[in-house]
């Protein structure tokens, strides 16, 4: 009896304890399933399986996939960086082609605003234009650096016989058609004062062209009628006066000009920069060359100009002072060779060679030819007349063969293909 009881007891307790264990082992399972709610409100993923467990179970059909490492093995490594190809994107390079037109086309069968459309071909084609017109301004941009080159404020023609405005409607006419395009307001370019050529100049918008030029145009009419008037009169120029012209322009194309755009301007067309490519003639200046001492020195001179009218209005004191410091920015700018350069060309037989260039039109590099010349020459009639041994006859002799070697060395200059413009 006893023994039954016993036996009972132990069955009893197995039985127990396998329930609780299997609700142990749902519980758990339970758990692993379900997904987690933090303290703000996120969801938390479910525990991984391990290995073993994901080996064993296996995924189920239509569960996602699990972060197991077997997983990410069998995923294509490339897969998750594939993105979708980005929409291409019409502009102002594709006007000109049938591509552009379809495009249009497209945007109005998708009921896309008239006064939309005709906003994008016009804002394109302007674009476009733009770049033909600054493409125009690059190529035919002058060597501005150079004594030979003229870059005074003169009438144009019309960009050298490309009417940009005539192509441009010519275009809209024939994505928009004629009446659209009629409608449409354009801001023509005005090319009547300057060329404005060069990668800055030349990018100018259509509305700071046009102000450019006719900034242009009233300091010509200020210049020729000041002129007009002084002729009248029957009185000398007053060089201040010219100078605070200048000086207007300045003013009045700062407001509307950056930095570098009006340098621009200036190197190419102010009155410092010609007689600094004068100065200069015979030094082969590179570009870099000239806009460093430009910097340098027209700031000094713009100066004095505007208070005095130019150094010859100066003492004699005031001129050594304004000539020191120009030598010092150009000795700063250029490199000890190119400054001894600099400094010959104040040799007055320099000046004299610069100015023999000029009248025979022979080019830069015609003056260093006629400035040895100058010197070896000069060298000999110092000799000659230094020479107490010599009679007065002898010595008029002498002189005279100085002076025909001087005009058989100059013929030889001008026929050299080499010194001529």
């Amino acid at each position: 009896m006893i023994m039954r009881m016993r036996v009972g007891t132990v069955l009893t307790i197995l039985i127990v304890v396998n329930v609780l264990w299997a609700a142990a082992f749902f519980g758990y399972v339970k758990r692993s399933t379900t997904p987690v709610v933090s303290k703000g409100g996120s969801v938390a993923a479910p525990p991984a399986l391990s290995n073993s467990t994901a080996a064993a179970t296996g995924p189920k059909q239509g569960a996602a996939p699990t972060n197991s490492t077997a997983n990410i093995a069998s995923t294509p490594a490339s897969a998750t960086n594939v993105l979708p190809a980005a929409a291409y994107q019409y502009g102002w390079r594709d006007v000109t082609n049938e591509i552009y037109t379809r495009y249009i086309t497209k945007l109005r069968a998708a009921g896309c605003p008239e006064k939309q459309v005709r906003n994008i071909v016009v804002s394109d084609v302007n674009e476009l234009f733009d770049q033909r017109r600054l493409e125009h301004a690059i190529k035919t941009d002058s060597q501005w650096w150079k004594a030979e080159t003229y870059m005074g404020v003169l009438p144009m023609q019309n960009f050298a016989g490309i009417n940009f405005d005539d192509q441009r409607r010519e275009l809209l006419t024939k994505i928009l058609g004629e009446e659209a395009a009629d409608s449409v307001k354009l801001s023509t370019l005005n090319g009547s004062a300057v060329n404005l050529t060069g990668p800055v100049l030349g990018a100018l918008p259509a509305d700071a062209w046009n102000t450019v030029q006719e900034i242009c145009s009233r300091s010509m009419e200020r210049h020729q009628a000041y002129q007009m008037a002084r002729m009248n009169e029957g009185a000398a120029m007053d060089n201040v006066e010219l100078a605070k012209l200048r000086d207007q322009t300045r003013t009045e194309l700062s407001k509307m000009l950056t930095t570098e755009q009006i340098e621009e301007f200036l190197l190419r067309f102010s009155h410092n920069a010609s007689k600094l490519r004068q100065d200069m003639r015979g030094m082969d200046l590179t570009p870099d060359e000239f806009r460093k001492i430009f910097r340098a020195t027209d700031p000094l001179e713009h100066q004095t100009q505007v208070e005095y009218g130019g150094p010859e209005a100066l003492s004699q004191k005031q001129r050594d002072q304004l000539e020191a410091q120009r030598d010092r920015a150009v000795r700063e700018t250029l490199s000890p060779d190119r400054y001894a350069q600099y400094v010959g060309t104040k040799d007055p037989l320099y000046k004299q060679a610069q100015l023999m260039a000029m009248q025979y039109n022979m080019n830069a590099r015609a003056v260093k030819a006629l400035y040895d010349m100058q010197k070896s020459l000069d060298a000999k009639r110092t000799q000659v007349t230094q020479d107490a041994a010599m009679t007065a006859e002898q010595r008029a002799q002498a002189l005279q063969s100085i002076s025909v070697e001087h005009q058989q060395t100059l013929q030889r200059l001008l026929g050299d293909p080499a010194y001529r413009n």
